[in-house]
């Protein structure tokens, strides 16, 4: 049981931090380089990344490491006296609110809202103002909940066992 647990909170911290480094990758430089696109443009660049980015590598990361920090987050209390058994439960949380719970709840609804709107319209054009703004700092808060919880579970592996 401690070696799977090992496992899993290395994959989560591996996990946590690839999720990371792709957030950060939007809002360090593609986010800045899609708003310096006409707004038409920038729209169908955007509803393109959109449907890109739903292939098995990156959702096999995404869901992958949501599932190990729930596990990590229910085994954590069992393991109380242990440990790292904080760190697991606060990188479970991190990660399970930051970048899956805000994805769910703000990105893929915006991403949604920018799917069915004509990129030449006013109406586009409008919205991808709006967009921009509320996505990427959304995406602000995706990427430092993810490095968090990386260092989280890094923490529970290098605490000192008794």
């Amino acid at each position: 049981m401690d070696r799977l647990l090992f496992v899993s909170t290395v994959l989560a911290a591996l996990g946590s931090g690839l999720i990371a480094g792709v957030f950060f990758a939007f809002s360090a430089f593609v986010m800045t380089a899609l708003s310096r696109l006409p707004a038409p443009s920038g729209i169908s660049a955007m509803q393109s990344i959109t449907a890109a980015i739903k292939s098995p590598p990156f959702l096999g990361v995404f869901f992958g490491t949501a599932v190990l920090a729930a596990v990590l987050g229910l085994a954590a209390p069992f393991r109380w006296s242990e440990p790292g058994a904080l760190y697991l439960l606060i990188g479970s949380l991190l990660y399970l609110n930051g970048p899956f719970g805000v994805t769910v709840l703000r990105n893929v609804a915006l991403n949604n809202q920018l799917a069915n709107v004509g990129p030449e319209s006013a109406e586009g054009a409008k919205f991808w103002q709006h967009f921009l703004a509320s996505w990427t700092a959304w995406n602000h808060v995706r990427t430092v909940f993810s490095l968090a919880a990386a260092a989280a579970f890094i923490m529970a592996l290098v605490l000192p066992t008794s």
